[in-house]
């Protein structure tokens, strides 16, 4: 497709090769620049993580990706497991919050605190709801958005809640009884294990209640991996430019985050 925009529209005849030849270029030229990224991933105070699946060569790949405000950074990696983020965060996140859709090596991976993404929680409690018709599941619902009007009155207020404010009080007291209430096994497993979950990550619910910069939601970081979607919808599998993708990705949408002249650094960058 990008040798017929070229021909077509600018009447440049280009070979796929060269082209392939010179994203790869592009994409070795920008590795200062792509390491310079993950370093500012590290000393984050936030970072948002999520993974997508991506076929390489008909294999089953991960694209991963941790971004915050300023910094997208992007990994190809045939592994979905904590390997990777061993691989790419040897030392972990210890100055940053994680927020994440509750997988496993997300919240293995050392940090400051972490926050899990409410509307996944939602969309649970939503199925449990209809699944089982438990009160306790309407009653978690009621919680979290209990949480979220908190959350916009001090945004409102650009002022975070403190633990000792009565307001907060209430609330931790309010998922403190939800989640030692007594659920029934027999009549409403799936509940019962989403307590339990609930329970397992009873400080990773609210954060976002103590510090501003921290989201309730993990949206950013799905927005960031939907290109990869869109890319196999359109041209199908990688073949193998799963890195240099990821490298011109994570420099283009930090750019765009940092509200910066994509063309201008591209053609600064192959000037180097």
């Amino acid at each position: 497709r990008l040798q017929e925009l070229l021909k077509d529209v600018f009447q440049l005849p280009i070979s796929q090769g060269t082209i392939e030849n010179l994203l790869n270029k592009t994409a070795k030229k920008s590795q200062p620049f792509y390491q310079a990224i993950l370093d500012q991933i590290k000393s984050a105070n936030y970072v948002g993580s999520d993974e997508t699946g991506a076929k390489v060569n008909g294999e089953k790949w991960w694209i991963w990706v941790w971004q915050n405000l300023k910094n997208t950074f992007l990994k190809a990696s045939d592994n979905r497991g904590f390997r990777t983020v061993e691989e790419v965060l040897p030392e972990g996140l210890p100055n940053a919050t994680i927020g994440s859709d509750r997988l496993a090596a997300q919240l293995k991976t050392a940090s400051k605190a972490k926050q899990f993404c409410l509307p996944h929680l939602f969309r649970d409690l939503i199925f449990l709801e209809e699944q089982e018709k438990n009160d306790w599941s309407t009653q978690f619902k009621q919680l979290l958005k209990q949480a979220l009007e908190l959350r916009a009155t001090a945004v409102q207020n650009n002022q975070a809640w403190t633990k000792e404010q009565t307001e907060v009080i209430l609330i931790e007291n309010k998922l403190n009884q939800l989640l030692l209430q007594t659920i029934d096994r027999e009549k409403f497993p799936q509940t019962l294990t989403f307590q339990k979950s609930m329970i397992k990550g009873r400080n990773h619910l609210f954060t976002f209640l103590y510090d501003l910069e921290v989201p309730p939601d993990n949206n950013a970081s799905e927005r960031a991996v939907r290109n990869v979607k869109v890319k196999q919808k359109i041209s199908g599998q990688f073949k193998s430019g799963q890195d240099t993708f990821c490298t011109l990705r994570s420099i283009i949408d930090t750019l765009r985050k940092r509200e910066l002249d994509v063309l201008f650094f591209l053609k600064r960058i192959m000037a180097i």
